[in-house]
């Protein structure tokens, strides 16, 4: 593969691809989400981050390891493989999160990591988490924070539902109780007992207040449409 260095990644592409045509913007706009990740968590790498830009799914999963194909992985500490082609452009900050958030705590539970990746990418098909979670209310679709933080239960959902749901309630999260509150409960392994220890509140007083807060807002009739058609499809 050919290389292209930046001031915090290495990019990896092959040649005469897509990536290697738009590289220079594809590096533009990662340093962007790498600053920006940085600066909001207040931490920083002291290493570049090795960025795969891969053709297809298969190609992903070839680099990363396990033949398992896949739009975009992060490997600890320090690299990412993604898909990028004329369909699927998976660069951005998901990825970026895992590794950079890795340098603050280590949670067992796949809902708090995803979840910290999903409050940095703020919209899940362009759409922003708030109005998925409007629209899982409303459909009856909803699930709530004290099962997904369960590792088995969130692997065994759709992550459709669980990752708008996760990065909409880090959001609510950071916005209602502070960036260092937010990093304190990270640190913990068990999330459970960080929610109790931190913030002083079982998961299922957190989900209910996180509900009473998202039920404050009415989703819009068109944009429900749009979601319904979205998740149906």
């Amino acid at each position: 593969m050919k290389q292209y260095f930046s001031e915090h990644y290495v990019f990896h592409f092959q040649e005469n691809s897509l990536a290697e045509r738009d590289i220079s913007e594809i590096a533009s706009h990662q340093e962007a989400c790498y600053r920006y990740i940085c600066d909001a968590l207040n931490v920083e790498p002291d290493y570049k981050i090795n960025y795969y830009l891969c053709e297809t799914p298969e190609e992903v999963g070839h680099y990363y390891g396990d033949d398992e194909p896949g739009n975009g992985f992060a490997r600890m500490p320090d690299k990412v493989y993604c898909v990028y082609n004329k369909e699927m452009k998976c660069i951005g900050f998901h990825e970026d999160a895992h590794l950079i958030s890795e340098l603050i705590g280590h949670p067992i539970s796949p809902a708090i990591r995803e979840g910290i990746a999903m409050y940095f990418d703020k919209r899940w098909w362009g759409i922003h988490n708030i109005h998925w979670v409007e629209y899982f209310l409303k459909t009856g679709k909803y699930l709530p924070i004290e099962k997904l933080i369960n590792r088995e239960f969130f692997f065994e959902q759709d992550c459709r539902i669980t990752y708008p749901i996760v990065g909409a309630f880090t959001e609510w999260l950071i916005t209602s109780y502070g960036q260092e509150k937010y990093q304190e409960f990270y640190k913990f392994e068990d999330s459970v007992e960080g929610l109790k220890t931190v913030y002083g509140t079982a998961p299922e007083e957190m989900n209910l207040r996180f509900k009473n807060y998202v039920s404050l807002f009415k989703i819009d009739e068109e944009l429900f449409k749009r979601i319904d058609k979205l998740f149906n499809e």
